[in-house]
């Protein structure tokens, strides 16, 4: 805590003065309340004319109360009188009895000072179809002149009516004589993260809040945590409401709409899921473009603000008696709060960065002796222990870094300072079987018709024929079923114990997995479904065909929501023959707002659930076709494979490429009568740690990659971790 309280007192006189002018005030009467060195009786009154009695009545109790003193008891005593008697005239008596009872009777009376006043209420009361009501604006102006006469001679109140009398702008003046290099404009905000950090070091916690809110510089992570812990999740909307709205982006609409599904969780056994979106909230704001440069105060010295004003008191001590118009030897600062900009005018574009050998990022063949043949389908589980891949053979292999696919990996590689990974093994479980899937004999390999998916401890795959099931831990396989007529081209799980499964037909079945039933048959596409994506914010299923043509479902009703929309017609800049064109991959972000669309020429983002295009990319001719594609766990970066042999990281927003990986340093081309370059075939992104995919290629070999050190794709290695500085803005428990 601050110590010498004629200093504090001065400094917070200047603060209200800057935020009087500033006009941020419900910042300004929070911070008179809670210092209480200022009673504005102006705000005071205004609030009894207008009739906000609850406001008039709350200013008066943060600086005194009716057990104070006599002339605290008079005050709340003639407020609640006035109060009392307008609402006889709105409700006819019944609110009346309420204040009385509730509020008059909480007032000690005596004698002396206000016993004949209640008798006379009382009275009134009585006779109250008889009593002509004055005019309320009389009543109220007459009240303002009682309380005044009252407050003047209320010891609780003694010197606190008054503002000092100070030259107009006199902080942000003073913050000039002391900063006098800075601009303007970065001075304002600079002297709102050092007004901020007093307020939290003085613990005046509701007007620290407040202008967070008005203000808009500082998004404090810590303070909307601490509300969604307390269940006050609609002072948790409101305070991200000052910063943003739900429609500004997909962040801000995501957030929005969990913290409405923390409103739905009141049960104990909903414990686990209320942490999962508390945490996906954080999360979310650290990534939202709106908050993530507002998250923390610039780093500076505790009490700056304070310190820097007690170096101009001191100045004006020594200085104004002997040379009162001179400011030599004025002490000033480079900087307010933080240091210039260490760029200088360096502003060109650093160009873009290629990896072309091993040694510049991590990188990592998984064991494995027998390939067979190129990689179809490639995931790790859901904790990232494991890898697992789908061969054109119709084999699967596991790589786990544990001794068994259950026994969880505890390392975390994204903070590893050395560049290496921990060493990986091929899984065979000791029965030696293998899990194999049945071979369509009707369809080609290009089909891409291989498709598999994990729930729980099992595996859910096909490669064109039946769909089996395997028990992961054994690799046995434990059921198998699909149409006799049609086969199955991909599948996804959906909430409900559901399996939507689209087939070469163009039809989508629903199965119930536990009733062993088909809910419902949607049919909307002319050819064979290609892939298949759930979002849970939207409860909707799209699906997308070999007939270019996507289609939006509901969940709740099974009915189509959108006509087919053709993806040729979205990609505008995509000049190729539409024949030539075949969606590859669909995906929703993490957060289940905007739909990634992978094709052969181009990739773009929809918004779900309409489907309208938000941004579209095309590459360039010498990348070759797109074989792959998919968002990275924080749906920050996309990474995209090529024909060509490189793997590109484009940020999610711009489609800016960051960094370009060429396979080319990595692997040989295959053997064979043609030397055949080899390339990315699938992309699998790790569930936790954004920078780390592994990648399926042409030869059926299976990489892991992840830049080195703590550095993320396209930046400059940093082996060490930042350090904390322990500021209360720090978001470092989320």
């Amino acid at each position: 805590m601050i110590s010498d309280e004629t200093d504090r007192k001065t400094l917070i006189f200047l603060i209200l003065q800057f935020l009087n002018e500033e006009g941020y005030n419900e910042s300004l009467h929070l911070l008179e309340q809670e210092s209480k060195i200022l009673f504005n009786f102006s705000y005071f009154s205004d609030a009894i004319i207008n009739g906000n009695w609850k406001i008039a009545e709350d200013y008066l109790s943060a600086f005194t109360s009716p057990e104070e003193n006599t002339f605290s008891r008079k005050m709340f005593f003639e407020l609640y009188k006035s109060k009392f008697s307008e609402s006889q005239d709105r409700s006819g008596g019944s609110e009346s009895v309420n204040i009385f009872s509730k509020e008059l009777r909480r007032i000690p009376v005596f004698k002396d000072d206000g016993y004949e006043d209640l008798v006379e209420v009382i009275a009134d009361m009585r006779v109250l179809e008889q009593t002509s009501i004055m005019d309320k604006a009389s009543l109220r102006a007459k009240l303002c002149v009682d309380l005044h006469k009252l407050g003047t001679n209320n010891p609780s109140l003694f010197g606190k009516l008054d503002f000092p009398e100070l030259e107009k702008n006199a902080l942000m003046s003073l913050i000039v004589l002391i900063c006098p290099n800075g601009t303007h404009g970065g001075l304002k905000e600079d002297l709102i993260f050092l007004i901020l950090q007093f307020l939290f070091e003085a613990k005046y916690k509701n007007t620290l809040h407040k202008l967070e809110q008005e203000t808009k510089v500082l998004f404090n992570l810590k303070y909307l945590a601490e509300l969604m812990t307390l269940g006050k999740f609609d002072k948790a909307e409101e305070y991200l409401t000052a910063f943003t709205n739900q429609d500004e982006n997909k962040y801000s609409n995501a957030m929005f709409l969990e913290i409405q599904k923390l409103k739905c969780l009141e049960s104990a056994e909903w414990e686990v899921t209320r942490l999962k979106l508390h945490r996906s909230v954080i999360m979310l704001a650290k990534k939202n473009p709106v908050l993530k440069d507002k998250l923390n105060l610039p780093s500076m010295g505790k009490s700056r603000l304070l310190t820097l004003m007690k170096k101009t008191v001191a100045f004006w001590g020594v200085h104004t008696c002997n040379h009162p118009n001179s400011l030599e030897n004025f002490p000033v600062v480079r900087y307010l709060c933080r240091a210039p900009s260490s760029l200088g005018n360096n502003v060109n574009e650093t160009k873009l960065k290629e990896i072309n050998d091993p040694s510049e990022c991590n990188a990592l063949f998984l064991p494995d002796n027998f390939p067979g043949g190129r990689i179809a389908c490639l995931t790790y589980s859901a904790s990232g222990d494991y890898v697992l891949a789908l061969a054109e053979d119709a084999t699967h292999k596991l790589w786990t870094w544990s001794s068994s696919p259950y026994e969880y990996c505890k390392y975390t590689p994204r903070v590893l300072k050395e560049n290496a990974f921990p060493k990986p093994r091929l899984y065979q479980p000791q029965s030696g079987i293998t899990m194999k899937n049945e071979i369509a004999t009707t369809t080609s390999a290009e089909s891409s018709t291989s498709c598999f998916a994990i729930k729980g401890s099992y595996l859910f795959s096909t490669s064109g024929g039946k769909i089996a099931v395997f028990d992961v831990k054994s690799f046995e396989k434990v059921a198998a079923f699909g149409s006799p007529t049609a086969s199955a081209t991909c599948f996804i799980f959906i909430p409900g114990d559901l399996l939507a499964v689209g087939l070469d037909d163009g039809s989508i079945f629903i199965h119930c997995l536990s009733s062993r039933t088909i809910k419902a048959n949607l049919e909307g596409h002319e050819q064979r479904i290609t892939c298949l994506a759930f979002s849970r914010c939207f409860s909707v299923l799209v699906s997308s065909g070999a007939d270019g043509k996507l289609c939006v479902w509901s969940t709740k009703s099974w009915k189509k929501l959108t006509s087919n929309k053709s993806i040729h017609q979205m990609c505008t800049r995509n000049n190729h023959d539409e024949s030539s064109s075949l969606v590859t991959h669909i995906q929703f972000d993490p957060y289940q707002i905007e739909l990634l669309v992978v094709e052969e020429h181009c990739i773009y983002t929809l918004k779900a659930p309409t489907l309208d295009c938000l941004l579209q990319w095309v590459p360039d001719e010498s990348d070759g076709a797109i074989t792959c594609g998919t968002y990275s766990s924080d749906g920050e970066i996309i990474y995209v494979g090529f024909r060509s042999g490189s793997i590109k990281v484009l940020d999610c927003r711009t489609f800016r490429t960051i960094c370009q990986i060429n396979l080319t340093a990595f692997t040989q081309p295959i053997l064979s009568i043609i030397r055949l370059k080899v390339y990315p075939t699938v992309v699998a992104a790790h569930p936790s740690h954004p920078s780390q995919i592994s990648v399926g290629l042409s030869n059926g070999k299976v990489m892991v990659f992840q830049p080195l050190g703590r550095g993320e794709w396209g930046e400059e290695v940093t082996l060490e971790a930042p350090e904390d500085n322990g500021d209360y803005y720090s978001d470092s428990s989320y």
